[in-house]
């Protein structure tokens, strides 16, 4: 375990900790001395495993300073993979459970930076429980109430960075203008300081190391701490290559943030593998920002910086659109908003009306992501399109061009899909990674029966998939393999949304609630359903056309997943659109007024809840 031990605190960092404890535990001031008098402290270098998933559990530990990703080892025939998973901020705690049951390591945890932690022993918390009992009692019941936290429900997936390392990939000038940019923004969240190379003697930092492997001196070490103590946000603005400084900075980041102009070369830097591609190289989350000049209304290339670089995200900083800048801000502070549309065929036009609801309330959307006509209704906002923009271009592509009316002989599918090619191909050209917003849609992979999940690459192939019901439209073809609806595997990917950089989660769940009542014993045959549409006098039976038994088959197979889903949003909006058939395109305005109706009154239900938590914990 690569652990070293701390030796004895001095007498501000016993305070900083008992303060730690105090919070972390629910325990009160005049007992945090004797909690941390049963606690260890102990250091976990940057990019090391403090434990590995099956390791035999023996410990808690408390995270006073630095940052730790969870990562979970699956076995899929016979291949193991390792997939990051949460990240654990300072003032959180990891190995609750096996602390109490003794049982193994559930996942395994990394060091993001070098970072402080408070180790707790089955020994110290046995001597602890006979010397306090009552004290036993409260940790238990906050450990409790912390797995419940993190289990129990729809809670925000904060990510909590304190440390920004940004990394030109060109001139530095530009990168400081940013992050003078940027502090700004964040600074009215808390105290931000910018710290580059050249300011760090004005400010009375130590010298910095020229060792190469970035590790700083115990005095850097402590410097940077107390600085990181007074400030909500630190941006470590490193140089535009291989230096001790930019080492440094890499190695104690939170998030590592490369910037460079769209219009540059994307080919990567020779020194871009010794810092971020070596064995010592850094664990935290990195994200390229692209910079256009110009607002352009179209982005372009962006594939090109991505192919050669391992990137956990990326975004767009537009010259002109303040809200690029805002995003990333929201991003890094843990207040971004992503927004889930689900499938439900005509029923997904709701979908544009909870747009309109939400830029009238003045809520930005950060992240897109969406399953079959979830889909499609998420482009306009990825696209940063008005509402009203939004409205005319979908109820042109749907109401005007009827892409659900060009039947051919079924022996595939019931639609030849020629209408929605040429639709797709009039209305959509861009590839995904350049909509100015963040998004991805879902299709499911037809011989592998599992979901595909689209952030890359040309954006219309992806949404043929998307809405490729089966029985309904041919399968489409990604990457040489057959793929169908999304929605038959995850229609409403909220899951896929926590696994971005968001703050919270708004799902739209166009599903249906409606129950079938007939008044027959059996389905008449063809011929007595014919002659009740086409003579008169003759009875008229209410049987569902071929396409919406299709349609709704595809649907009920996922309504206990979805509503599943649903219940991991921080907010979910069902519009009562219940009342409309699933082929309804003519009702496109009534559909979307319902959205807009129901979405209007929730969000501001919701915005009253918000408000009144933010002002508690101010308190």
């Amino acid at each position: 375990m690569p652990l070293s031990s701390q030796g004895p605190l001095q007498a501000s960092a016993r305070r900083s900790l008992e303060a730690a404890v105090v919070r972390a535990f629910a325990v009160q001031a005049t007992d945090a001395p004797a909690v941390l008098d049963a606690l260890q402290a102990c250091v976990c270098r940057g990019g090391e495993w403090l434990f590995r998933q099956d390791d035999p559990g023996d410990a808690l530990y408390l995270l006073a300073r630095g940052r730790l990703q969870v990562w979970i080892t699956t076995t899929d025939q016979g291949e193991q993979h390792e997939t990051m998973v949460a990240e654990v901020a300072p003032g959180e705690t990891v190995g609750e459970i096996s602390l109490l049951t003794g049982g193994r390591r559930s996942a395994g945890i990394r060091a993001v930076r070098d970072s402080l932690l408070l180790r707790m022993d089955a020994a110290a918390f046995d001597r602890l429980g006979r010397e306090r009992p009552q004290l036993i009692r409260q940790l238990a019941g906050s450990i409790a109430e912390r797995l419940r936290q993190r289990t129990g429900g729809p809670s925000a997936s904060r990510r909590n960075l304190r440390t920004i390392a940004i990394l030109p990939l060109d001139e530095q000038g530009h990168a400081a203008a940013l992050a003078v940019q940027l502090s700004a923004s964040l600074g009215r969240r808390g105290p931000t300081l910018v710290l580059t190379a050249e300011r760090l003697a004005a400010l009375g930092a130590p010298t910095v190391s020229t060792a190469r492997d970035g590790v700083a001196s115990a005095a850097m070490t402590e410097w940077l701490a107390a600085v990181e103590d007074d400030h909500r946000f630190v941006l470590l603005v490193a140089d535009a290559g291989d230096t001790a400084w930019t080492r440094l900075a890499l190695r104690h980041a939170d998030q590592i943030l490369l910037t460079a102009a769209a219009s540059g070369n994307p080919t990567p830097r020779p020194w871009e593998q010794s810092l971020l591609g070596d064995a010592q190289e850094p664990a935290a989350r990195r994200a390229l920002l692209l910079t256009h000049d110009g607002s352009p209304a179209l982005l372009t290339g962006t594939a090109r910086w991505l192919r050669e670089r391992r990137l956990d995200y990326h975004l767009h900083l537009r010259a002109g659109v303040a809200d690029d800048l805002q995003r990333l801000a929201r991003v890094l502070a843990g207040e971004s908003l992503g927004i889930v549309f689900g499938g439900g065929a005509a029923r997904g036009f709701a979908h544009l009306g909870v747009y309109r609801a939400l830029h009238e309330a003045g809520i930005p959307v950060d992240w897109v992501g969406g399953a079959s006509i979830g889909a499609v209704m998420g482009i306009p906002m990825a696209r940063a399109m008005s509402p009203a923009a939004a409205m005319e271009t979908i109820r042109e592509a749907f109401v005007g061009s009827k892409p659900f009316s060009d039947y051919t002989l079924p022996l595939v599918s019931l639609l030849r899909g020629r209408r929605l090619d040429r639709l797709l191909a009039r209305h959509v050209h861009e590839d995904i990674e350049d909509l100015p917003i963040p998004y991805f849609c879902v299709s499911s992979n037809l011989g592998r029966g599992t979901p595909q999940v689209h952030t890359r690459g040309p954006l219309a192939p992806a949404i043929r998939a998307s809405v490729s019901l089966p029985g309904i439209f041919p399968p489409a073809v990604i990457d040489g393999q057959l793929a169908i609806d999304g929605g038959i595997l995850d229609n409403l990917p909220v899951d896929l949304m926590r696994a971005q950089p968001v703050g919270q989660v708004i799902a739209v769940d166009v599903t249906s609630r409606q129950t079938f009542e007939v008044d027959y014993a059996a389905v008449p045959s063809p011929w007595r359903l014919l002659a009740g549409r086409m003579l008169p006098f003759t009875r008229r039976y209410r049987v569902p056309s071929f396409m919406s038994l299709m349609l709704k088959a595809t649907e009920i197979g996922t309504m206990t997943a979805v509503r599943a889903a649903g219940s991991r949003a921080d907010l979910l909006l069902r519009p009562p659109v219940s009342r409309f058939s699933i082929t309804d395109m003519r009702s496109f305005d009534r559909i979307v007024d319902a959205g807009y109706e129901d979405a209007r009154q929730a969000i501001a239900d919701w915005q009253r809840t918000r408000e009144t938590e933010s002002r508690g914990k101010m308190k």
